[in-house]
């Protein structure tokens, strides 16, 4: 079983790689083939704040995967009602075969312990790695490359810049923040 929390728990190699595999599905999809490898498989999609890109593009990707994502507002959820993250993350694993949390690291970190499946961050306070892992995805499909090239950031100085730097760095490439 494999998270991914944050990208500083990735190799280089391991981003890379992810970034080859989806170059290789969206070169699919252009022709008309989605791989099935979420067939027969359910998502738990848990969203504490509202999203437009993250979770469309999520919703949409595990359908095109044969696989269902299930919205989940944090208020759907007992932990809204008191409930232990433990109690929560060990319910959802029994039902579903990853879950895609947002918004508080630490509650992601305790999916990922007690859930028993893979735990995706949506988004977290502290890391965004699936948007920088779009954008390092966008840059290598504009540029032809990632390593060698500067990358720069301007905006609030947290889960974005979190990533961004760690992102950049593990692909060869130099960034500058401004926050």
């Amino acid at each position: 079983m494999k998270h991914l929390l944050k990208l500083s728990a990735l190799t280089p190699k391991e981003i890379l790689h992810i970034l080859d595999v989806a170059d290789e599905y969206k070169r699919l999809h252009k022709q008309g083939v989605d791989p099935k490898d979420l067939q027969g498989k359910a998502v738990a999609l848990i969203f504490a704040k509202n999203s437009t890109r993250t979770r469309t593009s999520l919703e949409v990707g595990i359908y095109q995967m044969g696989g269902l994502g299930t919205y989940l507002s944090a208020n759907d959820l007992q932990t809204a009602r008191g409930e232990p993250v433990q109690d929560t993350a060990r319910a959802l694993g029994r039902y579903y075969d990853a879950i895609v949390r947002t918004y508080k690291q630490t509650t992601l970190d305790a999916m990922a312990q007690y859930s028993g499946v893979p735990v995706i961050s949506g988004m977290t306070d502290y890391a965004h790695p699936l948007q920088v892992l779009t954008d390092l995805m966008t840059v290598r499909e504009r540029k032809g490359r990632l390593a060698g090239l500067r990358a720069g950031f301007i905006g609030d100085g947290y889960n974005m810049a979190n990533s961004m730097i760690v992102g950049c760095l593990a692909v060869g490439m130099t960034v500058t923040v401004a926050c």
